[in-house]
């Protein structure tokens, strides 16, 4: 029989069994409108005849009935030829019908009672060559290629080893051919390796297409150096059938993947709670990402590798993920010790290491976004709005998106004043979210000016030690010399001109040793000030301010200090005092001179000039800078207020009155005014 695109197969079983071996079907094969033959026949005669023909469709009206079980059907959809269509005729867009119903519709003719088995055969033909009933796929758009070695390579003495390197050799040759022949025809794949030494020991590719697009691309060997088998994955289920996919959960995810021949999978929420763990075998790209979107929406996909794997990659690109790799590979005492904190806290058990490498790296990514979250949490308390009222997960995925505290902050407060609030309280909040912000900008600024100190001085200090360390070895060395020199000098000799040199290049050698030592002394007495002034600026004991030697370089200075603040100022005379009193007033200054300064003069500047001057002592004795007790800074404050009280009793004497008239005159005002009536002060 000759074969043709329009050849129809109907097919009911006309006696079952528990094998597929011992099953016998009804055959009914129609070639457009003529009925070519109704037979029944074995299961193995069935695929022949399907070979032979090659209909375009195999009509049935219950896929189950091509096996009896889910796993006799799955090998017989194995052995099917490519392109064939499977198509249950009593399904339609509303689900199962009987099959006497549908050929009543259809206007196909059936005797009353039960019908046997040929006949059901036949009907089925029938109503399929008519366009009836919904094609069932068989085939998913994923092939699994299978490639290992063909043989153990186990023969004995001293050639086994190279029999295995030849075989692995052999298998990462057809690994590379069959990648080189799928990137010709642009076929996205996975590939997952188990190595050894010498090349792969075994490889699994998952091909994201058609059986069919893989004929004369890939073959299946069956050799002694190598083996590749090709398994279609299959799934029943209605391929035109309108199923909507699978809504995003309402959870937020982070995920951790380690991808393999077994994958591990960690899942947390935005805050931290492990939702699942677990591993599987042969789990491919479709797998993990219809699993991950049945809990929720990926917001970040993690691994433990800081070189990043397509298989990750493309996972999180499917979902729209974000994806976090650490600076370096997680080591493995790194990763035991992540999980096992995390696992005994949270009373979970870690089944295998794949699991393990999963979840540590979900736990590394929630960790590098958890203090930013913590951060949001406290300053939005701290502007008095409730969390519970606020969706948090929308501000944490901003966040892992990149997104700064302060501009999420400004957003929570934009949808705040779109609330029902009181506009009182509202103004409230962007007050106090504006101070907040203004403070965290200033502390950061403080914080960055003390960090760029720290790490002047640690540059100091590591130049020191490095200098330390030099003189130390220039001392040992000397000393060896000396002693050395010492003992090789005999008495006999000593009237020698030549020991007599020596004598002198060691007295002078003792005299360098010696301001060697001292240059040592000092540096590390330097460097322990410096430390010990470090430690007292950064617990707030003392107080860097700017140094100038004279008041002349004062105005140099004025857009570097900041005002409500002090000057050490190395040289004060007093007639030349005079010329920074409008600078000193209009910027709020104060002046610190050394302690040895003659104290009537320091009265005289300050009583007679108003100039608030105090005297301190410069405990660092550096260049550009002074480093006084936060006593003084103290001290500075209160004279600038009690110079501020002198100007402006002398202002109130040039206007004719003296200070102690004006508070006379407001004292009896009030009094008056508590013993008088309005009418009697005039103010009716």
């Amino acid at each position: 029989m000759e074969s043709s695109g329009d050849v129809y197969f109907g097919v009911d079983v006309a006696r079952p069994g528990g094998k597929l071996s011992d099953f016998a079907f009804s055959i009914a094969v129609i070639k457009g409108e003529k009925i070519v033959k109704v037979d029944e026949v074995s299961a193995s005669r069935l695929i022949r005849m399907l070979w032979e023909l090659k209909p375009s469709v195999l009509a049935v009206d219950n896929i189950l009935e091509l096996g009896g079980s889910i796993r006799n059907l799955l090998k017989f959809l194995s052995l099917l030829p490519p392109g064939i269509r499977i198509v249950q005729v009593n399904l339609d867009e509303k689900g199962l019908k009987d099959l006497r119903v549908v050929a009543k519709e259809a206007g196909v003719e059936i005797p009353h009672g039960k019908l046997d088995s040929k006949l059901s055969a036949l009907i089925i033909a029938t109503l399929a060559s008519k366009g009836l009933g919904r094609e069932v796929e068989v085939f998913s758009k994923k092939v699994k290629v299978y490639v290992y070695g063909g043989r153990s390579g186990r023969s004995g003495g001293s050639s086994a080893n190279r029999f295995r390197r030849g075989i692995r050799a052999v298998v990462a040759q057809t690994v590379r051919k069959i990648e080189e022949a799928l990137r010709s025809e642009s076929i996205e794949y996975d590939v997952t390796l188990r190595r050894s030494k010498g090349g792969v020991e075994s490889a699994v590719f998952t091909v994201y297409c058609d059986r069919e697009k893989l004929y004369g691309l890939v073959k299946k060997v069956r050799g002694h150096d190598v083996v590749v088998k090709i398994r279609p994955v299959i799934s029943i289920v209605p391929l035109k059938q309108l199923i909507p996919p699978q809504e995003y959960g309402t959870k937020y995810l982070i995920v951790g993947l380690d991808p393999g021949i077994e994958v591990g999978i960690a899942v947390l929420d935005l805050d931290g709670r492990v939702l699942l763990v677990k591993s599987g075998r042969g789990l491919d790209r479709d797998d993990v990402i219809s699993l991950l979107r049945g809990l929720g929406r990926v917001i970040l996909v993690a691994t433990d590798k800081h070189n990043l794997s397509e298989f990750v990659k493309k996972v999180a690109a499917a979902l729209g993920a974000k994806i976090f790799t650490p600076d370096r590979d997680l080591r493995v005492h790194e990763k035991e010790s992540i999980v096992a904190t995390y696992a005994t806290s949270n009373n979970l058990e870690i089944k295998d290491t794949h699991v393990r490498d999963a979840l540590a790296a979900a736990l590394i990514a929630y960790r590098s976004i958890e203090s930013k979250i913590r951060e949001l949490e406290d300053k939005l308390v701290e502007m008095g709005l409730d969390k519970k009222s606020i969706d948090m997960d929308k501000y944490k995925i901003k966040l892992i998106e990149g997104q700064t505290i302060a501009s999420i902050l400004e957003e929570v407060i934009s949808e705040t004043l779109s609330t029902a609030e009181s506009e009182g309280r509202v103004s409230e909040i962007v007050r106090e979210a504006r101070v907040l912000l203004e403070t965290n900008e200033n502390m950061k600024k403080k914080i960055r000016e003390l960090e760029e100190l720290v790490e002047v001085l640690e540059s100091e200090k590591r130049h020191l030690l490095s200098r330390i360390k030099t003189l130390e070895e220039d001392l040992n060395r000397l000393r060896y010399l000396v002693e050395t020199e010492l003992a090789n000098i005999s008495r006999s000799v000593m009237k020698d001109r030549k020991v007599y040199e020596l004598t002198q290049r060691l007295i002078n050698t003792v005299k360098s040793l010696d301001d060697v030592r001292r240059e040592y002394d000092t540096i590390k007495e330097h460097y322990n000030k410096i430390v010990g002034l470090l430690v007292g600026v950064a617990r707030g004991e003392l107080i860097v301010l700017r140094r100038v030697p004279s008041i002349e370089r004062l105005t140099d200075l004025l857009d570097e200090i900041e005002q409500d603040s002090a000057v050490f100022v190395d040289n004060l005379p007093i007639d030349h005092a005079s010329k920074i009193v409008e600078i000193l007033e209009k910027h709020r200054l104060g002046l610190v001179v050394p302690g040895s300064f003659p104290e009537d003069q320091l009265e005289k500047l300050v009583n007679d000039m108003a100039i608030p001057v105090v005297k301190g002592e410069d405990l660092g004795m550096l260049d550009n800078v002074a480093i006084v007790s936060r006593e003084v800074v103290d001290r500075v404050k209160e004279t600038i207020k009690k110079v501020e009280e002198i100007r402006r009793a002398r202002e109130l004497y040039r206007k004719g009155l003296t200070l102690e008239e004006i508070e006379a005159i407001i004292r009896e005002y009030r009094r008056l005014r508590e013993n008088s009536s309005p009418e009697t002060l005039g103010l009716s």
